[in-house]
C-alpha cells in the first residue's frame, strides 16, 4: 500500500476514534446514573442548555472554548478532551498495528470498553458488569476468529488468572470486578494475559505506593476521628453493662465508606466473645452523621476487653485503569513483547 494512502487511513482512524471518544464520554457520564445514552440530547450539566454540534467537535471544541461552556461559562473538565484524544490515538495505533484485519474490529470494541470501565472505576470504584461481559464475549469469539492461538492456551490462562485473582480478592488486594475483567481478557489474550497482569500490577503498585504516602496524614486523621466516635459509643455499652467484649478476649469491627456513606459489616463480628449484642444501629448512625467528607475506604476497629485499642483506616484505590492499560498493551504489542523476551532467554 502506498505510504500516502496508509497515512490517510491512519488519519481517518484518528478522526473516527475521536468521534467514538466523544460518545464514550456520554456513556461514562450517564451509565452510572442510569440515564439514556441515546434519547436524551447532550447538554451542559451546569445550565442545562442543549449543545449544538459545533459545541461537541471532538478535542477541538474543548480547546477553542478554553474548557468552558459557551452559554454559561461553567468549567468543563479536561477529561472530556483527554478521553477523546486517547481514543483517537489508540484507534490510530490499532490501524497501524493491524491494518484492515479482524483484529482491528476487535480492537475498536475492546479499547472503547477499557476506556469506559477505567473512567467509571475511577469515578465510582466499580467495574460495570457489561464491560467485563463484553471483554469475555470478545474472548469467546476469538476462539473462532483467531485460531492460531490454541483453545487450551486460552483456558489454561483463564484458570491460572482466576486462581491468582481469587487469592488477591480474598486478601483484599483486588475487587471482584478486577477478577471478572482479567478472566475475560485471558480468553482473548491467551498467555499474553500475563503481560497484562505484570503491567497492571506494576503500575498499580507504583501508584498505590505514591497514593499511600500522599494519603498518610488524612488516613491518620480519619482513623483518630473514627476511634473517638467508637470510644464514646463503646463506653455507653460498658455503662449499660451490655454489648461489650468480655475480659481476655478481643474482636474486630469491620466497616467501610462507600460513596461517602459509612457502614459496619456486622456479619464479621464474633458474637461468642461479646456480652450481649452491641447496639449496632447507634454506631452506624453516629459514623454517618460525623464522617461526611470521606469518599471511599475501609476501616477496622480493634476492640480488646473494655477498650477500643486502635482504629486503622485505609482509602480505597482502583486497579481497573492499570489492568486496562496492561490489556491494551498486550493486545496491541503483546506478541512482540513475548518474542523479545523469548529472544533474551535463548
Amino acid at each position: 500500500m502506498p505510504i500516502s494512502l496508509n497515512i490517510t487511513y491512519a488519519v481517518l482512524a484518528f478522526i473516527f476514534g475521536s468521534v467514538i471518544g466523544s460518545f464514550l464520554n456520554v456513556v461514562i457520564l450517564r451509565t452510572p446514573l442510569h440515564q439514556s445514552i441515546v434519547t436524551e440530547p447532550s447538554h451542559c450539566f451546569s445550565c442545562g442548555h442543549k449543545l449544538a454540534w459545533y459545541d461537541m467537535f471532538p478535542i477541538f471544541s474543548w480547546i477553542f472554548l478554553r474548557g468552558k461552556c459557551r452559554y454559561c461559562g461553567a468549567k468543563v473538565s479536561p477529561r472530556y478532551m483527554i478521553i477523546e484524544a486517547t481514543t483517537a490515538v489508540l484507534y490510530c495505533l490499532s490501524y497501524l498495528v493491524f491494518g484492515f484485519k479482524w483484529e482491528l474490529a476487535f480492537s475498536a470494541v475492546l479499547l472503547a470498553v477499557l476506556i469506559v470501565l477505567s473512567a467509571i472505576d475511577i469515578d465510582h470504584f466499580e467495574i460495570p458488569y457489561w464491560c467485563s461481559i463484553t471483554v469475555a464475549v470478545l474472548g469467546v469469539l476469538s476462539f473462532f476468529v483467531f485460531k492460531e492461538t490454541p483453545w487450551y492456551e486460552r483456558l489454561i490462562s483463564m484458570g491460572v488468572i482466576v486462581v491468582i485473582f481469587v487469592i488477591l480478592v480474598l486478601v483484599g488486594g483486588m475487587g471482584g470486578g478486577d477478577l471478572q475483567l482479567m478472566a475475560g481478557a485471558s480468553l482473548l489474550l491467551g498467555y499474553k494475559v500475563f503481560i497484562a497482569l505484570f503491567i497492571g500490577v506494576f503500575f498499580g503498585a507504583v501508584y498505590g505506593t505514591a497514593k499511600k504516602m500522599h494519603d498518610r496524614k488524612d488516613e491518620k486523621e480519619i482513623s483518630d476521628k473514627i476511634q473517638k466516635l467508637a470510644e464514646e459509643w463503646y463506653q455507653n455499652q460498658l455503662d449499660r453493662d451490655i454489648g461489650y467484649v468480655t475480659d481476655g478476649h478481643d474482636d474486630i469491627i469491620v466497616g467501610s465508606i462507600s460513596e461517602g456513606n459509612p457502614d459496619i459489616e456486622w456479619e464479621f463480628l464474633d458474637e461468642n466473645v461479646w456480652k450481649g449484642l452491641p447496639e449496632k444501629a447507634a454506631l452506624s448512625q453516629t459514623l454517618r452523621e460525623n464522617i461526611t467528607d470521606e469518599r471511599e475506604g475501609g476501616f477496622k476497629i480493634f476492640v480488646k476487653g473494655d477498650k477500643i485499642e486502635r482504629v486503622k483506616y485505609s482509602r480505597r484505590m482502583v486497579f481497573g485503569p492499570f489492568l486496562s492499560l496492561g490489556i491494551a498493551v498486550s493486545w496491541l504489542v503483546g506478541s512482540q513483547i513475548m518474542n523479545w523476551y523469548l529472544g533474551l532467554m535463548s
